[in-house]
């Protein structure tokens, strides 16, 4: 194990100092016009700033290229163990100075493993060997060719010092660099946001999903495995009635399957179908329970219904379609549990809210099962997302469901 971390430990120091071997490269032709931009300075002043200026002009725009911020982030993913997020549309120009800036650490870096390698550990290593071997003549060259001004003991002490200095200036920025990365090249607070909304709007968009499978899955099933327990039992005495069951079996399942459809077309192509569901090809609001109830009866559940079918049509379409969605919950588990089976249904709109009450009484053997469950949750979960709120409970053996949901557009969008 130790053996192994020590493996671990090398090839990331030679990672690292494969980065700032690139960041070298990079620096070498810079250094070029530096140098050369100094010497131009020495001789005319004026051509000085103008090549000082161009050096600053091939400095600028290269680090403020998309193309070099993408391979930096590369280079430091790779090579440093840095994970910085990739940038949202519309990057803000702080991100855009900060990945520059991260360019400029990074040709400086490299620039200074230049100077280490070629100048400080040469000189450190080739007075140490000369010091130990005895031969101060060629330390004396060496240091006067430094520090041509001084004398020989200070020349020596001031080339060890820089060249050491030097060097462990280095092997820290080195160590220090992934650090940097992380701050220089990941997101703003600005698009830290963002991409907190966008997985917030993400998670959201799984739960409507999940929501609407539950919901056209689960009634398709309940329903088919009721009508096909039902058709089972009056095969023999009789027919038709069980004929009737298996065409309910055969119409909840083609209803289910057009549904099933489109949300796994919504899934393939990353479209949201619509706010909160209210639209396409599948989605049904208030108008159609009137129909929906019909076919519960069929299957044996009496629904008293106490509302103005006429009414209906006139709720908006985000609200009609969460009020269908918990009705169908809500009527599904009362085909499942009712005893006996048949359910109150009260509809109710004025102005601003549109208000729903279903009760159906439950016996002692199924309450339990009746009162909970994801289907409930997601009952609540849909009025709250529709602006409003659902309450359900059991009392005295009657379970009821208590909504409420705005006529205005929802608070919080269904996405």
């Amino acid at each position: 194990m130790a053996q192994r971390r020590g493996t671990l430990r090398a090839a990331r120091i030679f990672r690292h100092f494969v980065f700032l071997m690139i960041g070298a490269l990079l620096a070498v032709p810079y250094i070029v016009l530096f140098i050369w931009a100094t010497q131009v300075a020495a001789v005319d002043p004026v051509s000085g700033v103008v090549a000082f200026a161009l050096l600053l002009l091939l400095l600028v725009v290269p680090a403020l290229l998309a193309v070099t911020r993408a391979l930096e982030r590369t280079a430091a993913r790779e090579l440093l163990g840095v994970q910085p997020a990739e940038p949202v549309k519309g990057m803000d120009a702080g991100r855009r100075w900060r990945g520059a800036a991260w360019y400029v650490v990074h040709l400086m870096s490299g620039g200074l493993t230049v100077v280490t390698v070629a100048f400080a550990v040469p000189v450190v290593i080739t007075l140490a060997v000369l010091a130990m071997t005895g031969d101060l003549e060629t330390v004396t060259e060496v240091t006067g060719a430094v520090l041509p001004s001084a004398d020989t003991t200070t020349a020596v002490l001031w080339a060890l010092g820089l060249g050491l200095g030097v060097t462990i200036f280095n092997i820290l920025a080195g160590i220090a660099l992934p650090h940097w990365a992380r701050i220089m090249l990941g997101p703003t607070s600005a698009e830290r946001a963002a991409l907190e909304a966008e997985q917030a709007k993400a998670a959201a968009r799984r739960n409507q999903l999940a929501r609407e499978l539950h919901d056209s899955v689960g009634h398709a099933l309940t329903v088919t495995t009721l009508q096909a327990t039902a058709a089972q039992g009056m095969l023999g005495r009789d027919p038709e009635a069980a004929a009737r069951a298996m065409q309910a079996v055969a119409e909840t399942g083609r209803a289910a399957l057009a549904e099933l459809d489109h949300v796994i077309g919504i899934l393939r192509s990353g479209d949201d179908g619509g706010t909160g569901g209210a639209e396409g090809p599948v989605a049904v609001g208030l108008t159609g329970l009137p129909v929906f109830i019909d076919r519960l009866e069929e299957q044996g559940l009496h629904v008293a219904r106490n509302y103005d079918e006429s009414l209906l049509s006139a709720v908006p379409a985000p609200t009609s379609y969460a009020a269908f969605k918990v009705l169908q919950e809500g009527l599904t588990n009362a085909l499942k549990y009712a005893k006996p089976q048949e359910a109150r249904l009260n509809i109710v709109l004025d102005d601003s809210w549109l208000r729903l009450q279903l009760t159906n009484p439950v016996n002692g053997t199924v309450a339990g099962r009746a009162s909970g469950g994801r289907g409930l949750e997601g009952m609540r979960e849909r009025a709250r997302l529709a602006g409003g709120t659902a309450e359900i409970g059991m009392d005295d053996g009657v379970w009821s469901l208590r909504a409420g949901l705005p006529t205005a557009e929802p608070l919080e969008e269904q996405a």
